[in-house]
């Protein structure tokens, strides 16, 4: 059993790569382009006025955006963990792991995800598990790399996508339980598939630290899982199901809520983390982008862009006159007509 999920995790990883230097990723509704930036009023300011810290998570950080989640649980994920938690360090960056479901059940995978906090003593670290594992499998998960945080997906799309995925969904009241009893703070993540309104507030009702809106246009996992089944045992086709990154974010302007919202799910610039951030959120994650300048290139190159994007951040919110990430929920902004019309039915 163990084989097979760190092979699973291999043909993750390989076909996550694939899809992005391929261009294979479908897109689901208006993506960062369909929000126009428009120019306001002169503000007395400098570069070196900007502020890019962002408080999330209970804690604050210097940066409105971190390394989402990718991988763990084989030994070619090994070295992929080590490498993104040494560019985290370098750069300053918190960083999520992979599920670690597999460590769970294997314990010679550990080593995949712990090489993280070797690698990044001091960071922010987030842990990732499904929506379904109990409270001590979570406090297993944040003890195997000492996380500061941890986030649960519902991952409802890529299961049903799985030939041998999950089909009973059973878990708000686990989801209730474990963020009431955990140790640290709890995100509720989306996989690529976003989220409406009617979910955002059924999920803010249950208190957690955050939601990750986990929208479409990134990386496709029921897309990976289709293509990891090669006897095409599954005949599911979720094309038409799901919202965008903005989208999402959108509807958690709907909705209302009170929870504050990360956003994840096709940001492949410094650009559409300004956006997103425009949009609402609170701070922002890159998992596919950053995957494929570090297997493509080198980690070097993965801190290079890193770097391009902190040096472009203050000068874009100077441009736009956001003196802080707060400021830049406040800019006045354009939709195009398709996501106009899609904000104009809720």
């Amino acid at each position: 059993m163990a084989t097979t999920h760190s092979n699973r995790k291999n043909e993750h990883l390989s076909l996550a790569t694939k899809f992005w230097r391929d261009q294979e990723n479908p897109v689901i509704g208006p993506g960062f382009d369909a929000v126009r930036w428009v120019p306001g009023p002169l503000k007395d300011m400098a570069v070196a006025d900007v502020q890019t810290t962002t408080h999330i998570l209970g804690a604050d950080f210097a940066w409105p955006f971190y390394i989402e989640a990718m991988t763990g649980g084989s030994v070619a994920s090994t070295k992929v963990n080590a490498d993104l938690a040494t560019v985290a360090q370098k750069t300053g960056l918190a960083m999520a792991v992979g599920s670690q479901s597999v460590a769970l059940k294997d314990s010679s995978q550990v080593e995949s995800y712990r090489v993280v906090r070797q690698n990044h003593p001091e960071g922010f670290l987030i842990a990732n598990l499904g929506a379904d594992h109990p409270i001590q499998n979570v406090q297993a998960a944040i003890d195997m790399i000492d996380a500061n945080a941890i986030e649960l997906h519902v991952n409802l799309g890529q299961e049903l996508a799985m030939a041998e995925g999950d089909r009973r969904f059973y878990w708000l009241d686990n989801l209730a339980t474990v963020i009431a009893k955990s140790p640290v703070p709890v995100i509720i993540k989306e996989v690529g598939f976003g989220m409406g309104p009617d979910l955002l507030k059924q999920l803010s009702a249950l208190k957690p630290a955050a939601i990750n809106v986990g929208g479409g246009n990134g990386t496709s996992f029921a897309q990976i899982e289709q293509r990891r089944d090669r006897q095409n045992e599954n005949p599911l086709d979720l094309s038409p199901f799901g919202l965008s990154t903005v989208e999402s974010l959108l509807a958690g302007k709907k909705a209302a809520i009170d929870s504050p919202l990360i956003a994840t799910g096709g940001i492949q610039s410094i650009n559409d983390v300004v956006t997103a951030l425009i949009l609402g959120a609170k701070t922002t994650s890159s998992a596919g982008h950053f995957l494929q300048v570090l297997m493509t290139a080198s980690p070097s190159a993965l801190q290079q862009e890193i770097e391009n994007w902190q040096q472009a951040l203050p000068e874009l919110m100077t441009l736009l006159g956001a003196k802080t990430v707060f400021d830049l929920s406040q800019v006045p902004k354009l939709y195009r007509a398709d996501l106009q019309n899609f904000s104009d039915q809720f």
